[in-house]
């Protein structure tokens, strides 16, 4: 089989074969037995055709083109083991020459990108320790009081955080809709479960008062509510106000926070939560900084193909998250306000700094011998078992099939943790 191979730029190559005339009759009579199987000739029951016969019943032009499928895969394959090509996307094929002695097809391949990595240690990006005040401790301390309130009636007006038990009546133009209405409804007035201008208006609102509710929809709304004004008849059965339980030994205990059960214990325990939440959030936006200055030093060329591709995924994640919050991408852009072609230009942004970031991180994993033994990967289960009380084989059974990725993310936090510790 001669092989010509051809760099192109933009990380291809173009591979022109001309396939062994052997090789391609082979094709050719796997393809004729194939196709004979299907001819219809009167007098013989279908696949029983004589295969001369079936021959002549049976367009060249579809042999070729079964012929050519059936002997490609191999010759791909052959073509990458023998010029040691790593492809990264399906292959265009071109036909140069056809006839049933000979065959000659071009393949242009998109490869994997070059990088040439540039300085990525000793570099000053900067890095702040992250500091958290008692003032921070104690609002996380009301949080979760809050979040253990209980709910008392109160005789006065309803205020910001009460929450009203009502009934509730929509109708656009005198017209129910469905959807619109419920009985004995808990609403906590400032949480932002209605559309805006609703809790507003419910405000200073008593137990046994009616109130009717004025409000527009959204234009990213459903289509048969969007910019229509609506009014709901609300019915205000009770008032109700959060009791927040007091800061002692007690509620602390009832909080079942393992090895926390002191108000003091409480505030240690907050301070390290919030200290290790900052930790990350500057680790993140550190790494951040740090891929750039490694990307501006380094020379990386990545194929167009493997940004679009990515940015395709990225596109149909974020789509299926808004359709299962109810939204479309179109209601999306409207929200953001942001258009179809901003939208499409930021998606290829973040593929290409994703890319170029893994890229990186793989480059620096071979630059360093940063791969993973199957003991760290051992010990990394073994940390997961202790951490959820369960066994080092329960524990892989779980992952199962992300087992691999479990496998990825641990080599890529390994990387990131040699260029956080090398880099200041």
């Amino acid at each position: 089989m001669e092989v010509k191979v051809t760099k192109l730029k933009d990380c291809h190559v173009q591979v022109d074969v001309t396939v062994e005339e052997k090789l391609w009759k082979e094709a050719q009579e796997k393809a004729l037995n194939k196709l004979a199987k299907k001819v219809k000739v009167d007098g013989f029951r279908e696949g029983k055709v004589p295969l001369e016969m079936a021959k002549r019943h049976i367009d060249p032009a579809q042999l070729f083109d079964e012929a050519i499928n059936t002997v490609l895969p191999e010759v791909y394959r052959t073509v990458l083991e023998q010029e040691k090509i790593e492809p990264f996307a399906q292959p265009s094929v071109d036909v140069l020459k056809l006839s049933d002695k000979e065959l000659e097809v071009r393949f242009v391949i998109t490869t994997a990108p070059e990088i040439k990595l540039g300085q990525y240690k000793g570099l000053k990006i900067g890095k702040t320790a992250p500091k958290v005040t008692a003032k921070e401790v104690n609002e996380a301390i009301d949080v979760l009081r809050a979040q253990n309130a209980s709910l008392v009636l109160k005789d006065g007006a309803a205020e910001k955080g009460d929450t009203l038990v009502f009934d509730f009546a929509g109708s656009v133009d005198g017209v129910a809709f469905e959807g619109g209405s419920a009985q004995n409804y808990s609403l906590e007035l400032g949480s932002g479960q209605f559309i805006p201008g609703f809790e507003d208006q419910l405000i200073g609102a008593k137990a046994g008062e009616h109130r009717d509710v004025n409000v527009t929809f959204p234009e990213a709304y459903t289509p048969e509510l969007a910019g229509k004004a609506a009014v709901f008849a609300c019915d205000v059965h009770e008032v109700k106000a959060k009791k927040l339980p007091e800061l002692d030994d007690e509620f602390v205990k009832d909080l079942n926070i393992k090895g926390v059960e002191t108000v003091e214990a409480l505030k240690e325990h907050k301070k390290q939560e919030l200290l290790d939440k900052k930790t990350n959030e500057l680790k993140g936006e550190y790494l951040r900084k740090l891929y750039e200055a490694i990307a501006k030093d380094s020379e990386i060329l990545i194929p167009e193909e493997m940004i679009k591709g990515q940015a395709d995924n990225m596109r149909k994640d974020m789509e299926q998250r808004m359709k299962q919050s109810g939204l479309t991408l179109e209601q999306y852009l409207q929200f953001t306000g942001s258009n179809e072609e901003e939208f499409t230009a930021k998606l290829m942004e973040d593929a290409k700094r994703d890319i170029t970031n893994y890229f990186i991180l793989e480059e620096v994993a071979k630059a360093e011998s940063l791969d993973l033994s199957e003991a760290d990967v051992e010990f990394e289960l073994a940390k997961l078992a202790e951490q959820y009380s369960m066994t080092i084989e329960d524990i892989k059974k779980a992952l199962n099939a992300q087992f691999d990725q479990f496998k990825h993310n641990l080599k890529m936090t390994r990387i990131e943790e040699f260029l956080y510790e090398n880099n200041d």
